[in-house]
């Protein structure tokens, strides 16, 4: 008798889908690791896991009172890093270490900045405004609904010499009359001239 082993679909089995899931989702993982940073005892890790799924749920439900004390606590917390940091800073006596202490102390109020500002997008959101056209030349007038006009022609003119308007030729091989800073010098002659010419 040959026994045949068949594979129920996904959807049939949900002791095994559900411990995966189970396995996966951010609320066990995410209560893991706090267990495993505070180190708080294993066997409670339930109540962890069903905790964080209300304050999911409270988000789902548009509830924002929980990040948004998450978000002040955070800032206040970075802020007395800062501090303490900072006056770390000012007892060193050597100047690398004074250095190394500041820089950490400025990355920490930088996280404090950050951290206020997405307090404040998540008080007020920005607006979205979808623009059909910008009128970034502020001059430009468009016309959507009517017929563009018609274009006119361009008459091109034909290339012309170029000459200063008072007579004198931009050609410097020209001749011209003596200048006036010294009369007395002329210009030459023809039969004075180079064979060039």
């Amino acid at each position: 008798m040959k026994k045949e082993i068949q594979a129920e679909p996904r959807g049939k089995t949900p002791r095994n889908m559900s411990a995966a899931q189970h396995v996966m989702s951010p609320e066990l993982l995410s209560a893991s690791v706090i267990t495993a940073c505070h180190k708080l005892d294993n066997s409670e890790i339930a109540g962890y896991v069903t905790e964080l799924k209300q304050q999911a749920n409270s988000i789902h439900a548009n509830d924002m009172s929980r990040p948004e004390t998450m978000l002040i606590a955070q800032a206040h917390a970075l802020d007395g890093l800062f501090a303490k940091l900072a006056n770390r800073a000012f007892s060193v006596s050597s100047l690398d270490v004074m250095e190394r202490y500041m820089r950490l102390a400025l990355k920490a109020q930088n996280q404090t900045r950050t951290t206020l500002q997405t307090l404040a997008e998540l008080k007020a959101p920005k607006q979205v405004a979808f623009v059909r056209q910008a009128n970034i030349g502020n001059q430009v007038q468009v016309n959507n609904g009517t017929a563009p006009t018609r274009a006119r022609e361009i008459r091109n003119e034909p290339n012309e010499l170029l000459e200063v308007t008072y007579g004198e030729r931009l050609d410097t091989r020209a001749t011209c009359s003596a200048g006036g800073a010294n009369p007395a010098m002329a210009t030459l002659e023809q039969q004075h001239r180079p064979d060039q010419c």
